[in-house]
């Protein structure tokens, strides 16, 4: 067993993980078998109660552990699964030591360290222990006077709270052959207080909309800017845009169909709107609002498909289910499913005992599509998530083509080296897209 350690500090964003990665990606290709393990130094148990905009996302795991946004890069670079065991926190050894030492498994006996060897034991071959330090550094931190540092550390971690959706985008692009361009716009200035209030901002966020190829609404939490989310869905559904919602997007995309074709005009989510009289959003039963830590429903879960005409379920390879990890406290109530069914709104995917609503679609549109689950936390660089991959399909105008062949690329529009240039090239077409956060 041979451990690599790569150290760079306790400042974020200095290229720790990508250099782990790629480490672990160039022994991998030699045939070696590879895990990476990241080692926090916080008192939190695990990253679930994180504020996104400080620690960028919070990634899910396979069995639920909520984790730092490296162990998806990991999983990634590597293509491997990790679990929550990878990833160890100042918090987490102490709670387990304490754990132990409230029921008396110590009696004066000494705490032993071997928290990292037990994750890693399952690797074969066992060779002699030895140890490998990489240190990475950035010379122009220190070169950032701090009037400049703060807007721009900001400005990135807006970008990594949604890593894993931008990466999923990236490999979905890169799939047909086509050059990503994201637009990001705060959902708040679309709403029509902001007209009042910032009348350039709200202007300027619906041209970008307006100018998009396609829409993602990705998950989030708490009420700001819900409503210009719901504005955003409302348009890309009545314009026939291709669109994507995931987790709140995906409930949002419910609340929208109920108020403006159902003609509920006050059909909320319970976490937004507790006295709705049009609860079609509702919080899940088993959930324990007095700890937020740890208690949603998380990781892999399975999802049936309902019907055998669905549009991600073609994407899917014609499965007759899928696997796909969760992070939510909220569900669309399965009591009222029947109103929009009958109006074309169809739930085509649902859990194992037809309880839970997982994926929608929208007849009649070019791809109007909800997934409850976050998909982007399983896409990799030559295996797209199926559902951004439609949503690029659909907004390049392949998306058809594609599903008449049987779900399959022409030569012309599959992989190629140019597509992950960042230079011109009138070869590579060119699609927009924004993310509403």
């Amino acid at each position: 067993m041979k451990y690599i350690l790569v150290t760079g500090g306790v400042i974020s964003g200095i290229g720790k993980g990508i250099i782990a990665s790629s480490v672990g990606t160039i022994l991998k290709s030699c045939g070696l078998h590879v895990t990476a393990i990241k080692i926090d130094p916080y008192i939190n148990i695990d990253a679930g109660t994180f504020s996104p905009y400080e620690h960028g996302e919070v990634f899910v795991l396979d069995d639920g552990g909520e984790v730092d946004l490296d162990l998806g890069n990991y999983e990634r670079f590597l293509d491997i699964r990790l679990t929550r065991d990878n990833n160890l926190t100042t918090g987490k050894i102490y709670q387990s030591v304490i754990n132990k030492e409230r029921r008396g498994d110590y009696l004066g006996k000494t705490v032993q360290g071997n928290r990292i060897i037990s994750v890693l034991s399952e690797f074969e071959p066992k060779i002699d222990l030895d140890y490998i330090f990489v240190h990475s550094v950035i010379f122009s931190m220190h070169c950032i006077c701090a009037y400049t540092a703060i807007p721009l550390h900001y400005h990135s971690n807006i970008w990594d709270s949604y890593a894993s959706v931008i990466k999923a985008l990236e490999h979905s692009a890169l799939a047909i052959n086509y050059k990503l361009e994201v637009k990001y716009i705060d959902s708040a200035d679309l709403e029509p207080a902001a007209l009042q209030e910032e009348p350039v901002k709200y202007h300027e966020a619906w041209q970008k909309l307006c100018r998009a190829d396609g829409v993602l609404v990705p998950g989030g939490f708490g009420v700001r800017g819900t409503e210009g989310k719901i504005q955003a869905i409302n348009w890309a559904r009545r314009q026939k845009k291709p669109f994507l919602g995931v987790c709140l997007g995906m409930q949002l995309a419910v609340c929208e169909f109920a108020r403006n074709v159902l003609g509920w005009e006050d059909a909320n989510s319970t976490e937004f709107d507790p006295e709705t009289k049009h609860p079609v959003v509702i919080e899940m039963p088993e959930h324990n609002p007095g700890q937020l830590g740890g208690t949603m429903r998380l990781g892999k879960r399975r999802t049936l498909f309902k019907s055998t005409s669905s549009v991600l379920r073609k994407l899917y390879g014609d499965a007759e289910y899928v696997d796909e990890r969760h992070r939510h406290r909220f569900e669309v109530n399965p009591e009222l499913k029947h109103h929009f069914e009958d109006r074309g709104f169809r739930f085509v995917g649902q859990d194992l005992e037809g309880e839970r609503m997982e994926i929608i679609e929208l007849e009649d549109h070019t791809y109007f599509v909800g997934v409850q689950y976050h998909p982007e936390f399983t896409s990799r660089p030559i295996k797209p998530s199926p559902p951004y991959f439609g949503l690029l399909l659909a907004a390049s105008g392949k998306l058809q083509n594609y599903l008449q062949k049987g779900c399959r690329l022409s030569p012309r529009d599959t992989y190629s080296d140019r597509s992950g240039s960042s230079s011109p090239d009138s070869e590579i077409s060119e699609i927009k897209f924004p993310s509403l956060s």
